[in-house]
This record gives structure tokens, C-alpha cells and sequence, in this order.
């Protein structure tokens, strides 16, 4: 069934998923939607790249605006910033076709999603 409609497999694991999986799942989106965009700019399929580099930008806004301001820590503000960051250095990188800048983007996703696991499973 899931083989037939891969969207209905996709929505029934964001919706059984926790809190921290989604979190999880949004990261990997995001570099996955670039490393898609990034492969699409080499082969020079720029509709392409620019559709997979904006998902990746709305991915990384739904990470920013997904951030719990009022925890008393500098965390949740850091995170923002990063995300800020993120976010324009993805609209950069998309405008002028820098592989190098999306390249960045895409190491940053991925340590944060490095670090994301090892607090899931410490927590």
C-alpha cells in the first residue's frame, strides 16, 4: 500500500511521531533538500535546484519558528540566530547558485542534526 502512495507513508509517520522525531525529520528534510538542490545546480536544472533550495528554506523556517522562546536559557535565542543565519545564507546561495554557501548550510544541518540524536538518546 505505502509502495502505491508514498505521501500517505510520509504522513503516517509525522503524525505517530514525537515531538523530537519531527524535529529530526525537519533536519533531515532540509539536507536532504539541499544536497537535491546542490545536484540539480551541477547538472545545471535550475528550476530544479531553486524548487528543492526553497523547500529547504521553508524547512528551516519552520525550525526557527518552532523554537520554545521561554525557556530560561540562551539556547532558544542562539538557535534563532543560527536558523536567521541559515535561512539567508539558503536564499544567497539559491540567488547566486553557490554551491559553496549551500555546502555550509548543509554542514551546519547536519551537525545540528548530530547533536539533536545524541540529546534524543541522552534524554
Amino acid at each position: 500500500m505505502y509502495q502505491k502512495n508514498p505521501n500517505l507513508y510520509l504522513k503516517n509517520q509525522v503524525m505517530s511521531a514525537s515531538p523530537n522525531k519531527l524535529i529530526e525529520m525537519l533536519l533531515e528534510g532540509g539536507i536532504k533538500n539541499i544536497r537535491l538542490g546542490i545536484l540539480a545546480l551541477e547538472k545545471e536544472q535550475l528550476v530544479k535546484a531553486s524548487e528543492y533550495l526553497l523547500k529547504a528554506q521553508d524547512i528551516v523556517s519552520e525550525l526557527r519558528y518552532s523554537i520554545n522562546t521561554e525557556i530560561d536559557s540562551e539556547i532558544p535565542q542562539q538557535l534563532i540566530q543560527l536558523y536567521d543565519f541559515m535561512y539567508s545564507q539558503l536564499v544567497i546561495g539559491n540567488i547566486d547558485q553557490d554551491i559553496k554557501v549551500l555546502q555550509e548550510v548543509q554542514k551546519l544541518l547536519t551537525e545540528l542534526l548530530e547533536t539533536w540524536k545524541e540529546i534524543s538518546v541522552a534524554g
